[in-house]
Formats: structure tokens, C-alpha cells, sequence
């Protein structure tokens, strides 16, 4: 109890560090940024405008890449189903839930699960990565040393705003209350503990997901938003000039000279002598009368840089910049696959980091369970959905193909068929064991050769 005590104060003074970053990029992910530059006097119809001119790109950037990771199984190489501790998955909705884990990691950088025993399974946790502040002793360590993570708001014991936070260190998971937003924390005996209760792990049991390993000494994972907000800040500002240009000089304006202007014969205002229309033609009977129009401003500029932003923002994200500007028309295969190979590779490299992270969520889930043959396997490993684009006929026919010439049997290449998940496999598979038992019993009823399954050999004649 003393020793979270103890790390409390500096944990809460690194969270305090490492929050601009963080409240940053979540932020941007709600659209939220620096406001786009205006004149210092301007009225609300300016303001209506910079508010329109946010066209948030980053969500789509992280979704991208999240819509491509997707946990099938875990699995031994050796073994074609899901070993026991799947289960558990199953029965805490990490099927759903992982997909949170996933785009937590790609936007923030970072993202944590955590795992305490229960019954019948250990429960499995995930939270906000904007919650969680977490310390390592170096880089490369597996486990961390302590975790904070901030839980909700609450009411102090002496009627005062208070904070929830949990702290994760190597025994037990410690409930407590901290006065304000934790921020300025100057007396430890102000800080009520709620509850305190053990995993019996040996370490703290949060895993830790990156979506860049750091190559710099004492640097944070870096996410896919914090390096692209710049380029949003300019598509913020080229889309409130385009809708600028748009509403003050888009349309041809016209302009007469020569003529008299009539004036209210109340207020002595003068009145607009034409109304402009497509219906409507300007006429006067002065001979000394000119006409004439100013040409519109000229949109494609504005049009071109904006494509131009977003083209930059999908190289350095690795994205299709079809994926975000549209536009995709009687592609070829090679040429769309050329298009996503980045997407592909990029996809890849965090199907390998978060694999890595999940396969020690399970071996924890493992402990937990009392499994500890899975706990210790380095072997087993995480199997991912196969969620690439590729034409259906072309690939069972290849499938077909490396069946035939290569002798693979086919129930191996089942998964490697698009779209299809574990599930399916499961299916077929029985399906196709309940057609070979009805096979070989239509073949004993019917005089064939052998016995049914199940039955001892059929007797030969007697001699």
C-alpha cells in the first residue's frame, strides 16, 4: 500500500508532462485546431466561414489502416485450431473491442490491455489510450514498471472535486481518489484509497501496443496523426480561402456608368436601378450609358492545392491517395495493386508489432487460466483476417493451382480464400467430416466394400 503511495506523486507529475502531446492529437482527431488566420476586425459571417473550412482528414487516415487488423485466432504452427485460452477472448468481446486497441495505437502512438484473474475467464481490458500513463525502465522492457490510469471524476470525502485514477504496479491494481485533476498533488495524505486488489502476476499485467518502435534513447512511440497535423492546418486554410472565394467572388459582377440613379422618394436612399437575373436584361434610355463585369475569381487553384495537401498527406501515410480523393476509374489489377502496395506493407509491419502484444495479452490470459504450458509458449501466435482486395476467381483458380502442382491439401488453403474468416473454416471442416461419415455409411447399407464407422469389421464368409 506504501509503495503506490510512494509512486503516486511522480506518476501524476508525468502524466501532467505527457498530456499536451496527447489532449493534441485527440483534439485533432475531433476536429478541434488552431484557428485558421483572420484580420483583427472581422464580423460572424468570417467566423461561420473558418468554421466550415474543417475538413478533418486524420480519422480516415487511422481508419484505413485500423479496417486491416482484425485477430482470427492464436494458434500453434502445427495445429489448425484455436488453442484453449481463445475462449477467454471470446468471452470478453475482444472481437470487438480489439478494433479500439488497434486505432488507439495508430493515432496516439501507444495503446494498453490489461488482465486480472476471474471466473470462469480473466477479464480483459481496454481504455482510452488518452487515460493511461504508463512508465518502462527502458525501450525494450516487456513488462512496465507501473501504470496510472485516470478513471472518472469524483466526489472527495470533504464535499471537494476529486479524480479517480487506478495504479498497476508488480501486486496489485490500487484504487484512489486525488483531489482536483491530480495536476498539483502537494499533500499525499489528501489522497483517499478506495480499494486494493491483488492479480498475483509478479508483474503489472498491462500490455503495452506501438505502433512505431522509437529509434531514438528515451523517445515515445509515435502515432500517425501528431506528424500530419501541419498538413491539416493547410488544408484548413486553403478550404477557408475557396469558400472565400467562393461567396465574395465567384460570380461575375457587373457595373454601369452614364446613368441616374433613383433615389426613395421617402428616405432619399438610392435605389438599386437592375436586378440581376438569368431571365433579366439591363436596359436605360441614357445614350451616355456604359456597361460592363468583372470576371470571377478563378477556382482551380485553390482546387489544385487542396488535392495537392491531400496527395502529400497520403505518401507520408502510406495510404492510396484513391482511398481519400476518389476519383478510381477502369483500373487495372496490377495497377491497383501497385497503388496499395505501401497500404500493404504498412499493414504488415503492425499486423507483426501488434501480434507480438497480443500473443503476451494471451499468455496472460494463460496464467490467469492456470494453462501453464500456453503461458510459456513462444511459439504459439496470433493469426490475422486476410482482408486483402483481390479478384475472387483469380484466386481460387491460383489456390486451385498450388493445390494441384504443389500437393498442398486443399483444406490448408481454405483461409487463404478473401473474406472468409475462422469461422467458416470450422464450418466446412464439419461439413465435410459429416459428408464423409454419410458416405461411408451409404456405401456399408448399399453392399460396399469395408464396415461402417464406428463398427467393428464386417465378417467374412464362413469356411
Amino acid at each position: 500500500m506504501a509503495g503506490a503511495l510512494d509512486v503516486l506523486p511522480g506518476a501524476l507529475a508525468k502524466r501532467k508532462a505527457d498530456q499536451p502531446a496527447v489532449q493534441k492529437v485527440a483534439a485533432a482527431l475531433r476536429g478541434v485546431f488552431e484557428e485558421s488566420y483572420m484580420p483583427r476586425q472581422y464580423d460572424d459571417e468570417y467566423k461561420v466561414m473558418r468554421e466550415r473550412a474543417i475538413a478533418n482528414w486524420l480519422p480516415l487516415i487511422v481508419d484505413v489502416v485500423a479496417e486491416n487488423l482484425f485477430v482470427e485466432g492464436f494458434r500453434r504452427p502445427s495445429e489448425g485450431d484455436n488453442l484453449p485460452v481463445w475462449e477467454a477472448w471470446t468471452a470478453n468481446k475482444l472481437s470487438m473491442h480489439q478494433s479500439a486497441v488497434h486505432r488507439g495505437a495508430l493515432a496516439f502512438g501507444q495503446s494498453y490491455v490489461t488482465v486480472i484473474p476471474g471466473d470462469p475467464f480473466p477479464v480483459v481490458k481496454s481504455a482510452p489510450a488518452t487515460s493511461w500513463t504508463v512508465c518502462y525502465e527502458s525501450a525494450d522492457s516487456e513488462w512496465p514498471l507501473w501504470g496510472l490510469r485516470r478513471v472518472r471524476k469524483v466526489l472527495m470525502s470533504d464535499d471537494g472535486e476529486g479524480t479517480q485514477f487506478e495504479l498497476w504496479d508488480e501486486t496489485a491494481c490500487t484504487v484512489v481518489n486525488v483531489p482536483g485533476d491530480g495536476s498539483n498533488l502537494d499533500d499525499i495524505d489528501a489522497v483517499e484509497i478506495v480499494s486494493t486488489e491483488a492479480h498475483g502476476f509478479g508483474v503489472p499485467p498491462i500490455v503495452r501496443f506501438m505502433n512505431r518502435l522509437p529509434i531514438e534513447e528515451g523517445a515515445a512511440p509515435q502515432g500517425e496523426v501528431a506528424p500530419l497535423i501541419p498538413i491539416q492546418l493547410r488544408l484548413n486554410e486553403t478550404t477557408l480561402g475557396l469558400i472565400m472565394a467562393q461567396h465574395y467572388s465567384a460570380f461575375r459582377q457587373r457595373w454601369a456608368t452614364g446613368i441616374n440613379i433613383p433615389r426613395d422618394p421617402k428616405s432619399g436612399e438610392p435605389v438599386e436601378p437592375f436586378k440581376a437575373a438569368v431571365n433579366r436584361l439591363w436596359m436605360t434610355d441614357s445614350k451616355d450609358a456604359t456597361f460592363g463585369e468583372f470576371n470571377q475569381t478563378d477556382l482551380n487553384g485553390f482546387l489544385a492545392s487542396l488535392e495537392a495537401g491531400v496527395k502529400s498527406m497520403a505518401a507520408i501515410a502510406q495510404v492510396p491517395p484513391h482511398f481519400l480523393l476518389g476519383g478510381l476509374v477502369n483500373i487495372s489489377a496490377d495497377a491497383l495493386l501497385a497503388a496499395q502496395q505501401g497500404l500493404k506493407s504498412k499493414t504488415g509491419e503492425r499486423q507483426t508489432l501488434f501480434g507480438e502484444s497480443w500473443a503476451q495479452v494471451f499468455r496472460l490470459i494463460a496464467a490467469a487460466m492456470g494453462d501453464i504450458a500456453t503461458a510459456e509458449d513462444t511459439m504459439a501466435s496470433v493469426v490475422w483476417r486476410d482482408n486483402e482486395s483481390r479478384s475472387l476467381p483469380a484466386t481460387v483458380d491460383g489456390l486451385g493451382k498450388a493445390s494441384q502442382m504443389l500437393g498442398i491439401p486443399g483444406e490448408g488453403l481454405w483461409s487463404r480464400i478473401p473474406g472468409v474468416t475462422a469461422a467458416d473454416v470450422a464450418y466446412w471442416r464439419k461439413l465435410k467430416d459429416d459428408a464423409a461419415v454419410s458416405g461411408a455409411m451409404a456405401d456399408f447399407f448399399m453392399g460396399g466394400a469395408g464396415s461402417a464407422p464406428g463398427l467393428p469389421p464386417a465378417a467374412g464368409p464362413v469356411v
